[in-house]
């Protein structure tokens, strides 16, 4: 009797060690995770969009995520199991909409959270060429229609952009003089924003990073993130649609594969070029504008470049 209950004591024992072993990350544990990189939206389409971000330990892969400001049921992307590194896609989503995100920790607490804007359908649309590229439709992008001029968008200012030497770094200006200064050498004009805020317009913000990258966002969430990374807030270039109006089109932004150096532009060819090259797409950054429309009439005097 005795060797019996001796063993069932062992037996429960044995039990009650292997569910602790089993037992998932316990709370302090979960406090101690942070997140040191990201969280990065990058491969945005119409939709869908990848969220990626990188902890101190081992923490959950878990993100909720529904349309910006609504009461529609979270959708939920899930990945078993931890890690420091987290890739999570989210899908299902519609063209053209701000949808709000939350990084989740085990228990179903708030992380962090953010928004970020889905392509629109036709974003990339255009007629194809001889060699099959898709390129933008010149004649339908740049016709200015009457009820663009009511809105009063006619107070455009130029955008410029810039690289070095070895052309890894691009600027982005307003200052025709900035285009060659600091060993920037001038590339033309990448289109045209506003030089005040518009019904349907968002800034567009300008950050320097540690490596002389010149980044660009409108998204003011992105402001108090990057100057995580060592970013410095330039302040506001100029305004920019926030969905496709006449006369706009798409302002592409990607990110290098190490997340060191940010791209836009307005070329669909350049953009596939840096796709090709490992870039990752972080969706349009707003939509600028091809022509600057004179203050008189619509006389066009300048046209972007790209």
């Amino acid at each position: 009797m005795k060797r019996r209950l001796t063993l069932l004591g062992l037996s429960l024992m044995l039990t009650a060690v292997m569910a602790f072993a089993q037992r998932p990350m316990d709370d302090d544990n979960e406090r101690r995770v942070r997140i040191v990189r990201g969280p990065d939206i990058v491969n945005v389409t119409d939709d869908s969009a990848t969220l990626n971000w990188t902890t101190n330990f081992s923490g959950a892969n878990h993100v909720r995520y529904r349309v910006a400001g609504s009461n529609d049921q979270w959708q939920s992307a899930y990945h078993q199991g931890g890690g420091t590194n987290h890739s999570l896609q989210l899908t299902g989503l519609q063209p053209g909409r701000t949808y709000e995100w939350q990084v989740l920790t085990r228990d179903g607490d708030l992380r962090t959270s953010g928004q970020f804007q889905t392509a629109r359908r036709d974003y990339r649309g255009g007629d194809r060429d001889r060699d099959g590229d898709r390129d933008h439709d010149r004649d339908g992008d740049r016709r200015d229609h009457d009820g663009d001029r009511d809105q009063n968008y006619g107070n455009r200012v130029a955008l410029y952009r810039a690289s070095n030497r070895q052309g890894s770094v691009h600027l982005y200006t307003t200052n025709g003089n900035e285009q060659n200064s600091r060993g920037f050498h001038a590339e033309g004009t990448a289109g045209f924003i506003l030089a005040s805020q518009r019904r349907g317009t968002v800034p567009l913000f300008r950050m320097w990073g540690p490596n002389g990258d010149v980044l660009l966002t409108a998204e003011q969430d992105d402001v108090p993130k990057m100057r995580g990374y060592g970013y410095r807030d330039d302040g506001i270039l100029g305004y920019v649609a926030r969905t496709q109006m006449p006369g706009t089109q798409p302002f592409f932004r990607l990110m290098s594969r190490d997340g060191s150096l940010h791209f836009c532009t307005t070329s669909d060819r350049e953009r596939r070029q840096f796709l090709r090259n490992g870039w990752q797409e972080l969706g349009p950054a707003g939509y600028i504008w091809t022509q600057q429309v004179a203050s008189e009439g619509n006389k066009i005097v300048r046209e972007s470049f790209f």
